[in-house]
């Protein structure tokens, strides 16, 4: 029986190697599907939500879809047998998020990685593996719920399922558990003071929407589209940021940034600019801007016109091309600020976010699959699916898996793979591809 670690799976996918799959065995962070859930179908429907519920309530894992299993006789464990990959079009990943944001409570982080086959897309279309990752919930958030149950018909049905992972195999949660869990939890409201009971993520209240608010009406981009970046603390700190004002602290690095290019695009005080906002750091160019406030909250953001992500994309009469370097290089460029100056100085976790706005309209933003150079802007491009995107994710620390989790997830408003970004490798944005450009 074969054994690989989550990153050795993923590479394997990522560099178009799928049958170093075969003999893997399922286990308690993996789960093999042979084909696409079947959103079409009650039971399809439910399938999903209880396979990521299962995940999400232990310490999270992948769900691969296109691998199939079989049981050896010698073996109690599912093992990776044959693979079935499919055209993307068989799966709407945004619809598969609708679903599961409908049904579970509370909602999960999830997110999603297609992976080409070589090998078997020889004789017709394309083919690939759709990787669903889930993250787990935080402790103080669970168990997630599905809030419907699904009856001996395939329908649905009043009432709830508590799913979790046992081994190799997902369970529901008996009864019994259920019944205890939730007098314990009664037990421990009565003990505990209101604000303890809040999870982590909804202390901030509505203080990240203000500062992007703030953020647009400084820098006059109430009708420009832009893409924002923001990233918080579990709550806001009662103490200053170290270092906030410090030569040698935050405002030092801020002044003198470390970019990955002199001439690239980042968020850069050449001119001057930095000065102080409500106590914190904030450089504002008419392209870009970041904030960091003394609390830890930090916020940029970037227009997405000719000034910077469509930068270089000749515009057609009603569409602008977003300039797939300039994303990417202003992308990690955010989070090698986000992960290596403010994080470390907060203790506990954070979150990152990417928010989206006037994508749409008529004069929509469009990407297409491939790189930056000129020649890819004659390449079919895909309009948003949406006018805006708000998403967020538990942080890494690292800005080259930060960079790839906020771009797989503005590459997911357009419906086109991140993977056809050719800064990206496996789950990173690598800088020194960046910084060779």
């Amino acid at each position: 029986m074969a054994s690989l670690s989550r990153s050795a799976l993923i590479e394997a996918l990522a560099a178009g190697r799928p049958d170093d799959l075969r003999g893997v065995a399922e286990n308690s962070w993996l789960d093999f599907k042979r084909s696409p859930y079947d959103l079409t179908s009650e039971k399809g429907r439910f399938e999903l939500c209880k396979d990521v519920a299962a995940f999400a309530n232990d310490q999270g894992g992948l769900l691969v879809l296109g691998v199939g299993t079989e049981k050896k006789s010698n073996q109690a464990l599912e093992v990776a047998s044959d693979f079935k990959p499919f055209p993307q079009c068989r799966a709407d990943v945004v619809q598969y998020v609708d679903t599961l944001n409908e049904y579970l409570r509370p909602r999960v982080a999830v997110s999603h990685h297609w992976y080409h086959d070589p090998g078997r897309s020889t004789a017709g279309p394309n083919l690939y593996y759709l990787v669903l990752e889930v993250e787990p919930i935080p402790e103080l958030s669970r168990y997630v719920l599905v809030r419907k149950m699904i009856n001996d018909k395939g329908r649905f049905a009043e009432g709830l399922a508590v799913s979790v992972r046992h081994g190799d195999r997902t369970v529901y949660m008996p009864s019994e558990d259920v019944y205890q869990l939730i007098n314990e939890g009664l037990r421990m409201r009565d003990a505990l003071p209101a604000s303890a009971l809040v999870p982590a993520q909804e202390q901030w209240g509505v203080e990240p929407d203000q500062s992007l608010d703030e953020l647009e009406q400084r820098q006059d981009w109430a009708e420009t589209p832009v893409l924002l970046w923001q990233s918080l603390p579990s709550k806001p700190s009662s103490q200053i940021l170290p270092g906030l004002h410090s030569h040698d602290g935050i405002k030092g690095a801020l002044r003198r940034q470390d970019v990955l290019r002199d001439s690239g695009f980042n968020f850069a005080d050449n001119t001057g600019r930095l000065q102080t906002l409500s106590g914190g750091l904030f450089i504002g160019r008419r392209r870009c801007a970041v904030w960091v406030r003394p609390d830890g909250l930090m916020t940029a953001g970037a227009v997405a016109n000719m000034d910077m992500l469509c930068w270089g994309a000749q515009p057609l009469a009603r569409v602008q091309r977003i300039n797939v370097h300039v994303v990417t290089e202003m992308t990690l460029e955010y989070f090698r600020l986000a992960d290596k100056l403010v994080i470390p100085r907060v203790p506990g976790p954070w979150r990152h976010r990417i928010v989206v706005r006037r994508f749409g309209g008529e004069q929509p933003r469009v990407l297409a699959p491939g790189g930056g150079m000129m020649q890819s802007f004659l390449s079919d491009a895909s309009p948003p699916s949406a006018d805006t995107w708000d998403h967020t994710w538990a942080a890494n620390g690292d800005p080259e898996r930060d960079a790839y989790e906020a771009l797989e997830r503005f590459y997911t408003l357009f419906g086109v793979d991140v993977a056809s970004n050719p800064d990206v490798e496996g789950v990173r944005v690598l800088e020194e591809r960046l910084r060779a450009k």
